[in-house]
């Protein structure tokens, strides 16, 4: 596999058992996995999941270095969540003070769990992605919510963007990445900018990346009027959803550590 800086929301092509999954069993275990994150509130449990979680990725054919990069790429999201903890929660015993600010360990704790959740939430949503195809992922959710039409929800319309989010996220990123490198290669040198400039100088990157991402919709647009898409017509699928009964095993799988987490 290429290596990308961008790894997150990626296909990773392979033959493993979760590969071959139905689409729809893997979208219907993810709330029943933030079900069981929820249930528990302590390391102890945390560090059970998370090893329940590495073992599910270990079983499949993706790397956990393309896990990690997969958290890595998104630590300020992290950082924040241990720091908003840390700074608003007066739980516990009082750790350090620096000036008005008093850190607790109440905060710092609930920081930490709450930060594991989302690591957790981060590596199942990346395999989710690592090992089902765009256009599957779409196609099963939009069978997923089928039912909802009834009450007026558009799910159509719901699967039609997150397929095109999910094509085009990889591709706005690459296509900053090529914007950046040419600037590099132009002699633009971040390391010796402060910091006020250099966040001016990456700002300044959203603008030939918004005009590419605003040139690439249009085309799609045309692209779909000419070939005559419509939103409300009837279509049928290139492939049809088999539901087996190792889909059934796998949501199974899922229903253990809930009850687990619950008997705890």
């Amino acid at each position: 596999m290429k290596r990308q800086r961008m790894i997150f929301g990626r296909y990773i092509a392979g033959d493993s058992w979760m590969h071959r999954l139905d689409p729809r069993a893997k979208i219907l275990a993810v709330p029943l996995f933030m079900a069981a994150v929820f249930l528990v509130d302590d390391y102890t449990k945390l560090l059970a999941l998370l090893a329940f979680t590495l073992l599910l990725v270990k079983s499949t054919s993706i790397s956990l270095l393309a896990v990690a990069r997969a958290v890595k790429s998104l630590w300020l999201l992290l950082s924040f969540i241990v720091l908003f903890h840390l700074l608003f929660d007066s739980s516990g015993a009082q750790l350090m003070q620096v000036g008005a600010v008093a850190l607790y360990t109440g905060g710092l704790e609930r920081g930490i769990v709450a930060a594991l959740r989302m690591v957790m939430f981060i590596v199942f949503a990346a395999v989710l992605t690592f090992t089902t195809q765009p256009d599957q992922l779409a196609q099963g959710l939009g069978e997923v919510l089928a039912p909802l039409r009834r009450l007026g929800v558009r799910s159509d319309r719901l699967t039609l963007m997150l397929g095109i989010a999910l094509r085009f996220v990889p591709t706005l990123f690459d296509e900053a990445q090529r914007i950046w490198k040419a600037q590099v290669s132009r002699g633009l040198d971040l390391r010796s900018q402060p910091l006020q400039k250099r966040a001016r100088l990456l700002a300044a990157l959203l603008i030939p990346v918004t005009a590419g991402a605003l040139r690439r919709a249009v085309a799609l647009a045309e692209a779909m009027e000419a070939r005559g898409y419509r939103l409300d017509a009837p279509r049928t699928r290139y492939r049809s959803l088999s539901w087996q009964l190792r889909d059934s095993c796998f949501l199974g799988l899922f229903v253990l550590p809930i009850a687990a987490a619950a008997w705890l």
